[in-house]
Order: structure tokens, then sequence, then C-alpha cells
């Protein structure tokens, strides 16, 4: 595993785009962490209000989904908003993520997915794309047995522009449809690669009221035999799969 800025050295191949938090790395905890540092900087009543309307979206007890966040991360920074500041949130998250590097934050894999990985080393590159910093997210992948299975990393992304300022670079070589991007956060993870003509799969956890994707399902788990299907024969899984999206949103080859 390596931390190139971009991937791709060797034969072409296809490319497959997953994010971190919420794909590879389950768990609340990451975001839970980044709460806690934020709160550091509201008083004793704004905190509790802050950690309250967290958990609330995050396990879907305060009713129907909070469709203005797109993920427990946004949700901190706006509900923290205006009282904590861009450079105080930044500073929080790093120290969440310090937090993760030591391991006192919990976070697992999800099932099956190191043998799912294996499976599409043949076919695919395995490039891990998160606005994380490198710190925290290497851990982690040691700890979850994940290490091994990924072929990259590409760090501090800024997703979701980010992303398109990317694409190129990981499009080198390859036809769009032999990209998969797979992520929790549809603007992050989806939107840029869905416009470029990449293949993209969509975990929906909180079931938002979000854009198409060639995939779709609640947890990663149940987007294998589709992902499978992708890197089996990525022309034909456009094909198979061009009725999930609008063709309004269908981009020209």
């Amino acid at each position: 595993m390596s931390s190139n800025p971009i991937p791709g050295h060797g034969p072409a191949r296809a490319r497959l785009i997953l994010d971190f938090d919420g794909t590879v790395a389950l768990g609340d905890g990451p975001v839970y962490a980044y709460a806690q540092a934020v709160a550091e900087f509201l008083d004793a009543k704004d905190r509790v209000a802050l950690l309250a309307a967290l958990e609330a979206f995050l396990t879907g007890s305060g009713g129907a989904p909070e469709t203005r966040f797109k993920d427990g991360y946004d949700a901190v920074a706006q509900l923290s908003a205006p009282a904590v500041s861009r450079a105080q949130r930044n500073a929080a998250y790093r120290s969440s993520r310090e937090a993760i590097a030591r391991g006192d934050v919990a976070v697992h894999a999800p099932d099956g997915l190191e043998d799912f990985l294996v499976s599409v080393a043949p076919f695919a590159e395995r490039v891990l794309l998160t606005n994380a910093p490198l710190t925290g997210v290497a851990e982690s992948l040691a700890a979850l047995g994940l290490a091994e299975v990924i072929d990259s990393i590409i760090p501090e992304a800024g997703k979701p522009d980010g992303f398109a300022e990317k694409l190129p670079g990981l499009l080198r070589g390859l036809a769009p449809e032999e990209l998969l991007s797979v992520g929790d956060v549809w603007l992050n993870d989806i939107a840029h690669p869905l416009a470029a003509g990449c293949a993209t799969a969509f975990i929906d956890r909180f079931n938002l009221a979000s854009g198409p994707a060639h995939l779709r399902a609640a947890h990663i788990e149940e987007l294998y035999p589709g992902m499978l299907e992708w890197a089996g024969d990525p022309s034909a899984f456009s094909r198979n799969h061009a009725g999930q999206i609008p063709h309004s949103e269908t981009p020209a080859h």
C-alpha cells in the first residue's frame, strides 16, 4: 500500500475508489470524537444540545431524516456554527484524527470487506480516496486488517471539489465506466464521478433524498454483488445499470 497522490503505475486496469469513514471504516466513534472536540469550544448548555442533536441524526431518533446534513461531520459543523469558527472546527478535527491514530476511537470493517477486496484485486486497483489526513487512516487500516488489500491512499482529497480535480488523473488510461466510486456521502463520493460517466455505488445509510447512483443500498455489504459484476465487465455493468440514472443526468460518451 502506498500514499501516492495519483495511483495507476503500471498497466492500466479498472479502478475501485473507496471512501474511508462510513465506507471502509464503520462506527460512529470518529464523528462523536470530532463532536466532543468541537463541543469544548461551547458553553455547557450548547455542548449538551450539540451532542444530543448529533445523536438524534445518527440514530434517527429525531423522526424524519435531517436532509440538510450530508453526514455526521456536516451535522456537527452546521449545528456548532457560528459559535465555533472554522479554524476551531479544523483544530477539533485534527484532534479527533490523532485520537483515532492512537487507537482511542473504535471503528470496525464491514463484514466480508477484506475477502471482497481480495476478490477484485485481479481486476481493479483498490484506491482509498478520503478527506481525512493520513494520520488515523493508515493506523486504522492496519488495525482493521485491510492494509494489505488497499493499493494506495489519497488523503486530504478535498471532496467534493477535490474529486473533480483528481478525476483526470484517476481516469488516465481508463474508459470512464472502468472507474467505480463507492461512498456514503452522495455529494462527496458520487456526484462528480457520475457526471464524468463513471460507475457509482452509494451507501445510503440515512435514506436521504439525494441524487442517483448505479448501485444503492443502506450497507456496503449489500453492494458486493453489484461491485463484483462491475469488476468482471465494466462496460456491461454500465449498460445493465443505465436505467438507474435519469437520462438527463447520464453523461454523453
